[in-house]
Formats: structure tokens, C-alpha cells, sequence
């Protein structure tokens, strides 16, 4: 009767069996027995993938924080901060880069992206310059929008209570917002604040904010409304989601922000609402008023 048993074992590694000096070598030694009489050692040398320098692993990190934080240009004076962070605080102490064992874990790919976002958002924090608010065209009135091509979820919504001719809607979630606030007794006016596919708004209506990442970008809202209370009007940028993605909280803190200024710079009351398509699916409101009052306590709602 054949038998077939098997063992194996590593050996020390030896550089003096590899052409390249920076990767593992290791012998590999296998002992199979087909009897009780027979049996043969066969060896393969086998080459580890090399350990990359610790020079390597922080440039890596450094190039990532370089692409995220969208800041050209800067590698050899931020490559220096990198090996800072990482030597001295990103472990809890003052590690050793050269080490093996701290190259094994830089070498992650996971941990280099948390380094590299972390970083990259504070980098942002302290490259951003908070001013007051500058209207580049101080003049401009919504209706005097140029007209935009729209080719998303035809056919084109038509509105009473909106100053376009047609309401720009991406999906039904939003179709049937347009309605809601076509028919809400308290909404006096509304707009879609529709973006081209090229990502430009059509209504020339854009804010700056910090993305996670730490750079530097452009917040198009999805309406604009104007509801009718007791002390006098009350305009709301509202943004309808279907889903929360990476960054929308980011959108949200700026734009609460711009509406908090605009209000003491106008005195005009401007406020905030991000609308969640389950949460207004859920409520059915009949008045603007009643979809801000009657959110859950967690909503998103200035």
C-alpha cells in the first residue's frame, strides 16, 4: 500500500542565494515517504517579495496626501511633516521607520490610507482661509438664468410656483419633492437649482467647502425656497438625498455656515434642510413647515 506523507521546513534566510541583496531568501526542504523503505528530500529555493524602505513607504504616503488635499507641487516640504507624523505620533510613540517590524505595518495599504486622509484633512484645515462671504455677482437674479439643456428624467416637470419654465429633476425621489412644494400652501416660490452632466450649475449658484480629504471643493445645492410665515418670509436651501455619500456632512457644516452669514450680512433669514428620501417618503407632509417641524430629532436641519 502507497503511503504519501509530507513535511516541511524553513531554513534561515541567506542573501548569498539571491541576485538581489534586499529580498528574502528561504530553502525549502520537503520530505515525502512512499514506503517504509524509500524516501527522498527534494529543495526548492524559494525569493520573498522585498520589504520596501522606509524612504519608499513615506513617499508613497506623502504622494497620496499630495493627490488628495489637491495641492501641487509641495512633495519636498511636506514629505519632511510625513516622516514627523509618522515617527513620532502616528504609533503613540517614537518609533524606529527603519524597523522591520514598523515597515510591515507602513506597508499596509489600509494604514497608508488613513495616514495619508488624515494628514491631507489637516493640511486642509490649515491651508483654508475663512473670509467673510464675496458675491462675485451681487447683481444676479435667478430668473435671469441662461438656459440650460437637461436630458435627466423627462419628461420636463412643469410647476405654478416655480420661476422656470420647467422644474430640472435628476430622479423620481426629486420629481416628487417639486410637487410637494408645488401644492405646500406655505411655499410662495421654489427653484431647481439643476446642474449640467458637466457638473456646472446652470444657476451659477455655488458655495466652497473642505472635502474630507482636505481639499478645496464645489457645493451645488438642490433648491431654493421661499416659505411663508408669520414674521415674513423665509428662504431655505433644501438638498433632497436619496443617499448620505462620503462628504455630504462636510456640504451640510458649509452650507448651515453660509446661511448663518448670509443672514447676518442681510438680514435676511436664510436656513438649511437636508431632506432624506426615507424620511420624507415616511412623513408625507403637506407643508414645508410641517416637513421641518415633524423630522426626526437627528435630521439635518438649521
Amino acid at each position: 500500500m502507497m503511503r504519501l506523507e509530507g513535511a516541511a521546513r524553513y531554513s534561515s534566510p541567506t542573501d548569498s542565494l539571491s541576485p538581489v541583496p534586499s529580498k528574502s531568501v528561504h530553502r525549502l526542504c520537503t520530505k515525502r515517504q512512499f514506503t517504509t523503505i524509500f524516501c527522498y528530500t527534494h529543495t526548492w529555493t524559494v525569493v520573498g517579495a522585498r520589504k520596501e524602505f522606509a524612504q519608499e513607504l513615506l513617499a508613497s504616503i506623502t504622494t497620496t496626501v499630495v493627490q488628495r488635499a489637491k495641492l501641487p507641487n509641495v512633495f519636498s516640504e511636506l514629505y519632511p511633516f510625513v516622516r514627523t507624523y509618522v515617527t513620532d505620533r502616528c504609533f503613540g510613540s517614537t518609533v524606529d521607520v527603519e524597523s522591520e517590524k514598523v515597515r510591515s505595518y507602513l506597508a499596509g495599504l489600509d494604514l497608508q490610507e488613513g495616514i495619508a486622509n488624515y494628514i491631507a484633512r489637516k493640511v486642509g484645515e490649515l491651508t483654508v482661509e475663512k473670509r467673510s462671504i464675496e458675491f462675485e455677482k451681487a447683481d444676479f437674479k435667478l430668473s435671469g438664468t441662461k438656459a440650460f439643456g437637461w436630458r435627466r428624467n423627462p419628461p420636463p416637470l412643469e410647476a405654478k410656483r416655480t420661476i422656470f419654465n420647467y422644474v430640472a429633476t435628476f430622479n423620481d425621489f426629486e420629481r416628487n419633492f417639486a410637487e410637494f412644494l408645488d401644492k405646500a400652501p406655505d411655499v410662495l416660490r421654489f427653484a431647481s437649482l439643476g446642474t449640467t452632466e458637466q457638473g456646472e450649475s446652470g444657476t451659477e449658484f455655488r458655495i466652497d467647502y473642505l472635502k474630507p480629504s482636505g481639499a478645496i471643493g464645489f457645493y451645488h445645492p438642490d433648491w431654493v425656497v421661499v416659505r411663508k410665515a408669520a414674521k415674513g418670509e423665509v428662504n431655505w436651501i433644501i438638498e433632497t438625498k436619496g443617499r448620505v455619500w462620503e462628504g455630504t456632512e462636510a456640504k451640510d457644516e458649509a452650507i448651515t455656515d453660509w446661511c448663518a452669514r448670509i443672514t447676518e450680512q442681510t438680514n435676511q433669514q436664510w436656513k438649511f434642510a437636508r431632506v432624506n428620501q426615507a424620511e420624507f417618503e415616511m412623513l408625507k407632509p403637506r407643508t414645508l413647515a410641517g416637513l421641518v417641524e415633524l423630522r426626526p430629532k437627528n435630521a439635518t436641519l438649521v
